[in-house]
């Protein structure tokens, strides 16, 4: 088939915070096809309406043109998104959602954020699910099936991308963390579904000597209070309470011996990718993706628990695991969600779409 441009929201316009897109869709323009960085903005919108550079336009995270809003504002966003889409479809062009949430996070506005996902699943072209598990979830929802087209192509690794010459010794000097350390990390922003408060009311009832806790990452405003009141006087709890950037991710996990993704409600993660990449298990509830991809690289990277809650208990024996494991960690094979390959399938995919018009 020939060449076609891809307009992606977004492409490459988050590659500071997360170079997922980034690291695709250059893949993609590596195999001969142009990629164009959609924002939502009436300028965009003026831009791609009419325009015959591309015939795909692939959504990421449509909540973000209902968030920093008004009601009313966020109702006019949700229309001028409806129209783009309508004359877009007349043109011809194809649609494709990657699924990353079922819903959002933290919505806003919980009644517009329904009407923007049922006009997604009537009018999208092709949706992509990170997991299988979720093709089924996202084909229940959908409302034009005969059409549709489903597809499951996996989040890719970071290995290789972020800078990783670090040794655990470097690491924990640069920290201040002592050797005999145990080192439970949890990486990210700090925002409620992400369940940290719960990690450590776990943690602090942790029996294992020379336990150490450190949490890094922006704290969000509506747990500020709360993550204070939750470390107050305890010594073996650090609170990192900054945007933790590109060249400082290898300091927090090679000082690490077990990553804590400890969500009440996920369906899909990016941070257990990142976590693999530098070679480091991740503890995580047994939720979302997180047992299909158990299954696809072994319990030595991903290590379940069955509970709702995180334990003491489950920290506990995923801690001795890693302590036991940690040697043999770097050789596991994580080829099948290199970003090439997962470049490849989406192209495939644009293509069974473009070629059932």
């Amino acid at each position: 088939m020939s060449k076609f441009g891809i307009l992606a929201w977004p492409a490459y316009s988050t590659k500071s915070s997360n170079p997922y897109n980034f690291l695709i869709y250059s893949e993609i323009e590596k195999m001969g096809h142009k990629v164009y960085d959609f924002d939502f903005n009436l300028k965009s919108i003026i831009t791609f309406s009419f325009s015959k550079k591309y015939m795909i336009f692939h959504i990421h995270w449509p909540s973000n043109i209902l968030t920093w809003s008004t009601a009313l504002q966020a109702k006019r966003r949700l229309g001028m998104f409806y129209l783009f889409l309508k004359i877009i479809k007349i043109s011809g062009k194809k649609v494709v959602w990657t699924v990353h949430n079922l819903q959002s996070h933290e919505s806003e506005h919980p009644q517009l954020q329904q009407r923007l996902y049922k006009m997604l699943y009537r009018h999208v072209d092709g949706f992509i699910s990170l997991n299988r598990n979720g093709l089924e979830t996202i084909r229940a929802s959908s409302s034009n099936k005969k059409q549709q087209k489903f597809c499951y192509i996996p989040h890719p690794h970071y290995k290789g991308y972020y800078q990783n010459d670090f040794t655990r010794a470097e690491a924990r000097a640069k920290l201040g963390i002592t050797e005999e350390k145990k080192v439970f990390l949890f990486l990210g922003q700090i925002r409620r579904y992400k369940n940290v408060t719960g990690l450590i009311a776990a943690f602090k009832t942790l029996d294992l000597p020379d336990k150490l806790l450190m949490i890094a990452g922006k704290v969000h405003d509506e747990m500020q209070e709360e993550m204070a009141r939750e470390n107050e006087n305890n010594e073996n709890i650090i609170i990192h309470d900054v945007f933790i950037d590109d060249a400082e991710l290898q300091t927090y996990f090679n000082s690490a011996d077990l990553v804590v993704n400890p969500y009440t409600n996920i369906f899909n993660s990016g941070s257990v990718f990142l976590n693999m990449s530098f070679n480091k298990p991740t503890l995580a509830p047994a939720i979302g993706a997180f047992p299909e991809i158990q299954k696809e690289i072994g319990d030595k990277y991903i290590k379940l628990y069955e509970d709702q809650m995180i334990s003491s208990s489950a920290l506990y024996k995923s801690m001795q695991e890693a302590l036991e494991e940690k040697e043999s960690l770097s050789d596991t094979d994580l080829s099948v969600f290199s970003s090439d390959q997962v470049a490849a399938e989406t192209l495939e995919f644009y293509n069974r779409l473009l070629s059932s018009t």
